[in-house]
């Protein structure tokens, strides 16, 4: 049997790693997919080199308030800029998708951030694809609730590029000084290069040098 220790992951190891659907993964491949670096990051990594880093540190999607999962959600109105679901109590428990399909009919920016937040950006999404094509008020509606939601998403990918500007620049340059070739050329793939070498500096001399000059390598295969 071919020992492929040090191989990069297929896409079925990925998806096995991250417990979500090959078809999910398949639609990270796209390259307007906001989870395209991610994909591109772990397929240039082995699956050993995959295991032994912190789930979190792979996690760019925003955080949530509830799992992307969830089906049923305990209503606080106070969440919501007005109130749409007033034939529904405060406290009560309510399905997430009568939620996003209350609010989303009647889009408003405010309150579709909100929803955002609470639920994620492709629930909504998943959400409005499915329900939104029952009559002609629903077909007028669709574009504005998912122009609305294309907004929010920008939003918040802006929020996660300004964090990764934030990262734990002591932190990555530990991850640096034992990284393998391959593994710098993935970080490369996904953070910014100014980033990467400022982590290579916090190093102690000859190690940062001989980190910088293997970013430098990965910057000019990129090129």
């Amino acid at each position: 049997m071919v020992d492929k220790k040090g191989d990069m992951m297929t896409d079925f190891e990925i998806a096995k790693m991250l417990e979500i659907p090959l078809k999910t993964l398949a639609d990270w491949k796209g390259k307007k997919s906001k989870r395209n670096k991610l994909y591109v990051f772990l397929s240039k990594m082995s699956l050993d080199e995959a295991q032994k880093i912190d789930r979190r540190e792979l996690e760019i999607e925003q955080n949530t308030k509830f799992s992307p999962n969830a089906k049923w959600v305990k209503l606080d109105k106070s969440w919501f800029f007005t109130d749409l679901l007033w034939s529904s109590g405060n406290g009560q428990r309510i399905a997430v998708d009568t939620i996003i399909v209350v609010y989303m009919s009647n889009p408003d920016q405010r309150n579709t951030d909100v929803l955002i937040d609470l639920f994620g950006v492709e629930r909504l999404e998943k959400v409005v694809n499915k329900h939104f094509d029952f009559d002609d008020f629903s077909k007028r509606t669709k574009p504005v609730a998912l122009a609305q939601i294309r907004y929010g998403r920008k939003k918040v990918f802006r929020k996660s590029s300004e964090a990764d500007l934030k990262i734990d620049i002591d932190k990555l340059a530990k991850v640096l000084k034992r990284a393998t070739q391959k593994r710098i050329d993935a970080i490369v793939s996904r953070v910014d290069k100014d980033i990467v070498l400022e982590a290579a500096e916090k190093n102690e001399f000859p190690e940062s040098f001989i980190i910088e000059d293997k970013v430098m390598y990965s910057l000019r295969k990129m090129a």
